[in-house]
């Protein structure tokens, strides 16, 4: 008969019975304190729908809000690749978002997107809301992904446009 493996000695179960729980206990309290941080944020850049406010608007007034809100979605997001550093994107696209929201917010409050008759006009915000944060994952995945490359690209262009200046060739 083999001898019993000398790491499974029965004299240390309790021991190994309590790293155990407390590794457990570690990851546990580390998963929820990342879930509760990333819950926060996300809360802190999406600004909660307001209540019906009056006077509510027109129909077209509605419609011109939400295309002038749809202009500056789409014009901040072409500035996004010519933001220098690239790297830094995401920060800037933050503080966009989160302002654009509220003004989103506040054109839903005051166009009564919950009636019949603004079925249509409330298919765009949804659908402009959509579009918005699709955009913040662009911009989080510029950033991580290509931002690095794009200011090292930037950086070589800026050293070969000295060099031409310098005369070196």
């Amino acid at each position: 008969m083999s001898e019993p493996d000398p790491r499974k000695d029965p004299r240390y179960r309790p021991f190994r019975a309590a790293a155990y729980g407390l590794y457990i206990a570690v990851v546990v309290a580390f998963c929820l304190a990342i879930t509760i941080s990333v819950t926060r944020s996300v809360a802190a850049m999406t600004p909660e729908k307001k209540p019906l406010s009056e006077p509510v608007l027109s129909y077209r007034e509605c419609l011109d809000a939400a295309d002038e809100l749809w202009s500056r979605l789409e014009s901040e997001r072409e500035r996004l690749v010519r933001t220098t550093p690239a790297s830094k994107v995401d920060r800037q696209w933050m503080d966009f978002r989160t302002t654009w929201f509220q003004r989103l917010r506040e054109r839903e409050a005051q166009c009564a997107l919950g009636s019949r008759d603004r079925v249509d006009l409330k298919e765009v915000y949804l659908q402009l809301e959509k579009v918005a944060d699709l955009y913040t994952i662009h911009a989080v995945q510029y950033a991580g992904e290509v931002g690095s490359v794009v200011d090292a690209l930037h950086g070589a262009f800026s050293t070969a446009r000295k060099n031409e200046a310098a005369g070196r060739f």
